[in-house]
């Protein structure tokens, strides 16, 4: 009897997206998730602009958006004769002076902190960033941020393999000096652990440098590797192993060799 009688809404209905404007910090992640293009966000304007009649309520901007400030409303976008574009202003939210010259431990707010006792610059933070506020130099050990940029959305903090980001807290290196973001001197591993013996044929591992950080498991194409974080168990299937080599390219402390 509809429209007589109004419809009853299941509770997994996908209709419009909506969003609470005074929790987004405009990080474009859900723009960049998005993979109908439907969203556009705009940092400097302080815009969040959505094609509603583009949006195909996949609800994939609501799951990654790190504020939670994106629905899924149970209502969909009435049609019409033209395209329906909602833009949103976004309020501006202040960020709390920042001394330059003081760490993390007496930095407060949101600001962006890594523990570079712990840091082993992969740069997965500085790729996985939606604002290009990171800068990592694994060659001159530096880590940078740019704390104007940053949105404090923690996406860099998810991606960390070693947990040494953190926002607000922990220990961190100074946004413009080169000489004190250098990373302490680490002691010299006399024996060196590896994963099997050097006259072994295949794949091995340097497992006294291994962070087990995974990235070797993700990018095989033949999934011969396994990896353990909690136990700290690194292991390599030697039959469905391939030898392509991609693991030993993509491991951050470069602890992967093959053997002829």
């Amino acid at each position: 009897m509809y429209p007589v009688v109004p419809r009853e809404w299941q509770e997994r209905t996908r209709g419009q997206i909506g969003i609470r404007k005074e929790d987004c910090i405009v990080c474009g992640i859900c723009a960049k998730k998005c993979p109908a293009n439907a969203i556009t966000v705009d940092r400097n304007k302080r815009t969040w602009t959505i094609e509603r009649m583009q949006c195909i309520q996949c609800n994939c901007c609501v799951e990654v958006c790190p504020k939670t400030c994106l629905t899924m409303e149970n209502q969909y976008t009435e049609p019409g004769t033209e395209k329906v574009v909602h833009t949103f202003e976004i309020p501006k939210q202040d960020k709390p002076a920042l001394n330059k010259a003081d760490n993390a431990e007496s930095s407060g707010g949101d600001a962006l902190t890594c523990n570079l006792d712990e840091c082993v610059y992969c740069g997965l933070c500085a790729k996985n960033c939606p604002c290009d506020a990171l800068t990592v130099d694994r060659k001159e050990k530096i880590w940078k941020v740019d704390q104007d940029a940053c949105a404090s959305c923690g996406a860099c903090i998810d991606k960390c393999p070693k947990k040494c980001l953190a926002l607000g807290g922990g220990e961190a290196a100074p946004a413009d000096s080169k000489d004190q973001a250098e990373k302490p001197a680490e002691p010299e591993v006399k024996e060196p652990v590896y994963s099997c013996p050097e006259d072994e044929e295949g794949l091995r591992c340097k497992t006294s440098d291994c962070i087990y950080c995974g990235l070797c498991a993700k990018i095989c194409p033949a999934e011969a590797l396994t990896i353990e974080r909690k136990e700290k168990v690194w292991s390599v299937d030697k039959d469905a192993c391939v030898t392509c080599g991609a693991c030993v390219n993509q491991c951050p402390k470069e602890c992967l060799e093959m053997i002829d």
